[in-house]
């Protein structure tokens, strides 16, 4: 799907605040509500949209405990790959699974209430899945910069910022 600027203006402030009404976005992009919901329809047919939802603060929901697992696979087969990709699914502690190049084949980002919570984690549900040769976690003391969206000024037609991005 082609993007103009009115459709990265949409998608900037739906990443912003994926509360706003369908008329909050328009007025924000300088359109009436009719033509910027059939543009935020295109975008979710298209799959530019996948989900909206609200980003929750994990300390406020008592997930206390955030980490990094890195995994490596045993035996490294397509079966094993997929059986592991599948399994990691399920897992509810895991918010993030990426596959990697290098010495681990994995990333996996993990929140749970605590210590303890995290170390049943490993024990009762990441390596019983079976194909895990090596892991390596690293404790998230602080995030510095949260996920806040995609950057998207890349992909304006005109080739110029917003004015509160010039310097």
């Amino acid at each position: 799907m082609k993007l103009d600027d009115i459709d990265i203006k949409i998608l900037e402030a739906m990443q912003d605040n994926a509360a706003l009404s369908v008329a909050e976005v328009a007025e924000k992009v300088g359109l009436t509500a009719s033509p910027c919901w059939r543009r935020i329809r295109n975008l979710e047919t298209a799959g530019v949209i996948r989900k909206r939802m609200a980003i929750l603060d994990n300390r406020k929901v008592a997930l206390d405990f955030e980490a990094i697992v890195m995994v490596k696979i045993a035996s490294p087969s397509r079966e094993n790959h997929a059986l592991f990709m599948d399994k990691v699914q399920d897992i509810p502690e895991i918010v993030e699974a990426l596959t990697l190049s290098g010495d681990y084949d994995y990333l996996l980002r993990v929140m749970t209430p605590d210590m303890t919570a995290f170390n049943n984690f490993i024990g009762n549900r990441l390596l019983p899945i079976g194909v895990i040769g090596a892991n390596s976690s690293a404790v998230i003391l602080k995030t510095v910069k949260p996920f806040n969206g995609v950057p998207l000024k890349h992909l304006l037609q005109d080739g110029k910022l917003h004015a509160e991005d010039d310097f």
